[in-house]
């Protein structure tokens, strides 16, 4: 009689969890140790996209129990690691007498599965799957976890033919410095052509993290020569040379692969003893990686066949003085690791906002909860990652691609992007790690209450050199009552028409009445500045409107929200207009506002508009999300003051949910402004609480405590308009206030009348760096400065000596940005109505900025008049 096998049985059809996900499985892909996995489609869920994952299955009941406590140590470490080169972990749960872990499914296999194919990988290849490698290990190796297990065969590759490290069964938590020393472990353990050699002493001694650097040169030798270098049949052979590291590399002359001596070189480095093994970050500042041809993209082909590479020019004069090519930078960038600038002392810097916190301190933060792993586990128990994030599905698995955010106003690469962050790229649900920084970003990647703080970084996905569209011209509008002249860029139907129309002209020619407003818009204007046009929309808007069904009724619960209906709207952007134009004509501007008014302002934001809408948090700790407008509802706003507070309470109780003080904002009619409304339909206002919940854990879970204020009673500025122009963002507030997020970090803030301004933008030194390089180190962004005033004093500076800005907005080239928003302003007004442009992707800010990914650009319009637009 055979003995039982240590598998789980195959799956069945369908498999369902405690929360009522359907997953369609698939034949099987592979076995482990003491896991199979199978692919698996989660079933109504269609409209997220790819959401293919793949089960890992265990038995629920494993022998010995010590089998048992390998395997809860593997889903407590995988379950708090969050990097764009490491499989993802989703949720992990208990189904007839298996456990499935649901994770990231990488479709084009293992690199070892592609080495059977291929035989070898070429120079181009290896430096693009290591330096991704090497990011993952950073990152593991700072949160204080060795792998102890890589190799080919735990190098997966997606569908981009990016690699994911996976395999976490013999991982191990190594105690930090600061928790009374680093702990070495003595267990041998591994894959006998991968081991170190302090592995394998009998001393007692014991190993550490630097096992992984030697497992980096293993592989590297490897993919090039497609064997490892202490192979042998016999185990005892391959540890024999192993400790000698006693290894030869094949006669070049007769190799079919271009082995070249910079590869020999690097792996010679990393096959030594543990103390002289370089850093991630110094392997892949080897030459071998910063000047040889790295190709940004690959083919799933490349699995099987050998890539025809077009001719590599070398690298030029300028390239070898800089130190690395363009697609070094990119690519180290976006998995965050690599040494760089003068004499290499400048480092990318560590992915998410948990890169420097243990994952022991998370372990044990999460036994203290309750939310430990227990195999098997409880019939009602979704084991989720820990500290909480968005759970998934609500992301799809090509989330971040979709997903933009910039957390604190200085995340790095979130700003939209930007922004991940976040943060985080393409094929990765959403994470509080990421780093989203795009728009960078958001891109990414981490948090400011007050004015702008220093945050944790959010690295952007693959950045490049941006290309534009179109380049935008900014053209001066001289101050006047009535729409200037069309700009170059607005649609050839309407050029000839309102060259000489004005709006009041247009509006006694067809006595039409302003359409309906199925969107939110937003603005605060005084009564003398309403009176002053009543423009009505052209025809592409109006059509367009009627176009879309009549919203339900909302009931109202307050008085409209001052000078915020269509015709008072566009009335204040020809205010906001005319004073930005005598701004920069240096004339004087008139205003009845108080000037020093403190401004709103959006610290962290999450972009999700082609599904969902926008969230964001402003400074002050408030809490809000945009929905897109649909067939039936308008563009609503969800809002409430101390989100931090109420997410904590959440984290709790999830019933909190319905006890959260979220406000509602919408426009109930369309004529009308917009007022705090009552839902008539539970299930849109459950909907809208339960975005908020998602967009609110994203954003902030990871925050910690914050010195937010409590509010005093007075009801804060919200946004009410949101539109992204590539990685240039505007946010509209309901008092009538603008913020201008440009790619370069630079945040404007302006009041209602564009009189006083917030502008948060680089020192003199980083400006100088950005110009000459198209790139703002990290420390750059830290150090912004935030200078308030009005636009004068920011354009010109202050009769004061002491007080004057005008050398270091000039160095950040506030103008430019300032003719650039005129722009924008102009072709709204013109348009008909707040955020009305002609095509989206005409619009795009072609001043000094970093090089971008350009892929994660988008062009999109939340709370438009006549209707929500995504290009």
């Amino acid at each position: 009689m055979s003995a039982p096998s240590v598998h789980a049985d195959a799956p069945p059809a369908l498999v369902s969890d405690p929360e009522g996900l359907q997953y369609e499985t698939g034949p099987l892909l592979g076995k482990g140790g003491f896991a199979i996995c199978h692919p698996a489609k989660l079933l109504s869920h269609e409209h997220l996209g790819n959401t293919t994952v793949a089960l890992k299955i265990v038995k629920s009941k494993m022998e010995p129990p010590k089998l048992a406590q390998k395997f809860v140590t593997e889903l407590q470490i995988h379950s708090k690691l969050a990097h764009p080169n490491i499989v993802e972990f989703y949720r992990a749960f208990s189904f007839q007498k298996s456990t499935y872990v649901v994770l990231e499914l990488c479709e084009n296999g293992s690199l070892a599965d592609a080495i059977k194919k291929r035989k070898y990988f070429t120079m181009p290849e290896i430096r693009r799957f290591m330096i991704q490698t090497c990011g993952a290990i950073k990152y593991l190796h700072q949160r204080n976890i060795v792998h102890r297990d890589l190799k080919t065969g735990n190098l997966f590759l997606d569908g981009d033919m990016n690699v994911k490290v996976g395999d976490f069964g013999l991982a191990a938590l190594l105690v930090s410095q600061s928790d009374y020393g680093a702990i070495r472990r003595t267990t041998m353990c591994g894959t006998p052509n991968y081991l170190a050699p302090e592995v394998l002493e009998k001393t007692g001694k014991g190993h550490d993290e630097k096992v992984d650097l030697w497992a980096i040169g293993i592989m590297m030798y490897t993919l090039a020569v497609g064997r490892a270098p202490f192979h042998s049949t016999k185990r005892e052979d391959i540890y024999r040379k192993l400790k000698a590291r006693e290894y030869s590399w094949p006669d070049l002359a007769k190799c079919p692969n271009e082995i070249t001596d910079d590869l020999r070189d690097i792996v010679s480095l990393l096959l030594v003893h543990e103390d002289e093994r370089p850093t991630p970050d110094e392997i892949v500042a080897h030459p071998f990686f910063t000047l040889g041809h790295i190709p940004l993209t690959l083919d799933s082909a490349c699995t099987s066949r050998v890539p025809k590479w077009s001719k590599v020019r070398p690298p030029t004069a300028a390239t070898i003085k800089r130190g690395y090519t363009d697609e070094w930078w990119t690519l180290c960038k976006s998995s965050a690791v690599g040494k760089y600038g003068l004499e290499a002392g400048q480092t990318f810097g560590a992915y998410g906002a948990r890169r420097n916190k243990t994952v022991a301190r998370d372990c044990q933060k999460e036994i203290e909860s309750g939310k430990q792993p227990s195999i098997p586990f409880a019939q009602e128990t979704v084991y989720l990652p820990f500290p909480a994030r968005v759970q998934w599905p609500f992301q799809s698995a090509g989330g971040l691609s979709e997903i933009t955010e910039e957390k604190d106003s200085s995340s790095e690469g979130q700003a939209l992007v930007e922004t991940t962050g976040n943060d985080r790229m393409k094929g990765r649900p959403v994470r509080t790690a990421r780093r989203a920084e795009v728009m960078p970003t958001l891109q990414e990647n981490n948090d400011p209450a007050r004015e702008p703080k220093p945050v944790q970084r959010v690295m952007e996905k693959q950045p490049t050199r941006l290309r534009s569209v179109r380049k935008i011209s900014n053209p001066r509008v001289t101050a006047a009552p009535a729409p200037a002249a069309v700009p170059l860029r607005a649609p050839k139907e309407t050029r000839s028409s309102q060259r000489t129309k004005t709006a009041r002209d247009a509006l006694k020619e067809k006595e039409e009445p302003l359409q309906e407003l199925p969107s939110l818009r937003v603005s605060k204007i005084s009564s003398r500045a309403a009176q002053k046009q009543e423009p009505t929309a052209p025809k592409s808007v109006a059509s367009q409107s009627t176009r879309t069904r009549t919203a339900p009724r909302l009931r109202a619960l307050s008085t409209e929200v001052p000078a915020t209906d269509p015709t008072a709207v566009l009335a204040q952007l020809y205010t906001f207009r005319d004073n930005l134009a005598r701004a920069l004509e240096k004339k004087p501007t008139y205003s009845k506002r108080d000037k020093q008014k403190k401004l709103p302002f959006v610290s962290k934001w999450v972009d999700y508009s082609r599904k969902y809408g926008v969230g964001y948090v402003l400074d002050g700790g408030s809490v809000g999300v945009l929905t897109a407008a649909n067939k039936d509802y308008p563009v609503t706003v969800g809002f409430t003051t101390n989100g931090l507070h109420h997410l904590k309470q959440l984290s709790k109780d999830p019933d909190y949910l319905k006890s959260i003080p979220i406000q509602f904002w919408a426009a109930p009619k369309k004529d009308q402004g917009i007022c705090r409304v009552q839902i008539s339909e539970q299930r849109r206002a459950d909907d809208i609480r339960l975005y908020w919940q998602k967009f609110c854990k994203y954003m902030c879970s990871e925050l910690g405590d914050e010195n937010w204020p409590e509010n005093d009673g007075e009801r804060p500025n919200f946004v009410k308009f949101y539109q992204r122009l590539g990685n240039f963002g505007v946010w509209g507030f309901d008092d009538g206030s603008f913020q201008f997020n440009f790619p370069d970090h630079t945040k404007l803030v302006l009041s209602p009348d564009a009189t006083y301004g917030k502008l948060v933008c680089l020192s003199m030194e980083g400006a100088a760096v950005l110009h000459d390089t198209n790139k703002v180190p990290w420390d750059f962004v830290k150090s912004r400065e935030t200078l308030h005033g009005s636009l004068q004093q920011l354009l010109y500076g202050s009769v004061r000596q002491d007080d004057s800005y005008k050398e270091l907005t000039e160095a950040n080239g506030l103008r430019e940005k300032l003719e650039f928003v005129q722009t924008i302003v102009q072709d709204w007004i013109s348009g008909g109505g707040l955020g009305c442009l002609g095509e989206l992707k005409d619009y795009e800010w072609r001043g000094v900025q970093p090089a971008t990914d350009r892929k994660r650009h988008d062009w999109a319009s939340v709370g438009r008049y006549g209707g929500d637009v995504f290009s």
